[in-house]
């Protein structure tokens, strides 16, 4: 297991180049902005640690993970060699989250002819949805239909 110090802390977000934004808390609060305004990540470094303190595993977890949005790989990779990690327009790295424009996977075309075969529906009326949700909307679908039959038509609430 790796030991992360607030040295390893400090070096990531100097590395990243991340801003301070003052002080709190006993904590030097700094900030990183991917792609303001939605995307401006925080961090606080507690200014009265030493280099050499280390985190506690969930503590390490936390920062490097919803602070610092990247994998464990990336933190090293940044702090060891400089390596920057690639991020996202939402902030987070690439290597913790897949790349934000890659295509959805394709739909199941048996669902999608199954939906416009008994319901009328198009694929385009469900693009977007996973086949998953496809299977749910065809559960929901066809729950109504037998509704319908065995209440003579009536749709029910």
């Amino acid at each position: 297991m790796d030991v992360f110090t607030y040295g390893d802390h400090r070096a990531f977000v100097a590395a990243e180049r991340w801003e301070k934004a003052g002080e709190r808390g006993g904590h030097v609060n700094y900030l990183l902005q991917v792609n303001p305004p939605t995307a401006v990540l925080y961090t606080g470094i507690s200014h009265g640690a030493s280099s050499t303190e280390y985190f506690a595993p969930d503590i390490r977890s936390v920062i490097v993970h919803q602070q610092l949005r990247v994998t464990q790989a990336e933190f090293w990779a940044c702090v060891n060699e400089r390596k920057l990690p690639e991020r996202r327009s939402d902030g987070y790295s690439v290597g913790l989250r897949g790349r934000q424009d890659a295509p959805p996977p394709p739909q199941n075309p048996g669902l999608l002819r199954e939906l416009e075969r008994e319901f009328g529906e198009s694929a385009a009326d469900v693009a977007g949805m996973s086949d998953t949700g496809l299977r749910a909307y065809l559960a929901v679908l066809w729950d109504r239909r037998a509704h319908e039959v065995a209440g003579g038509g009536a749709e029910t609430p």
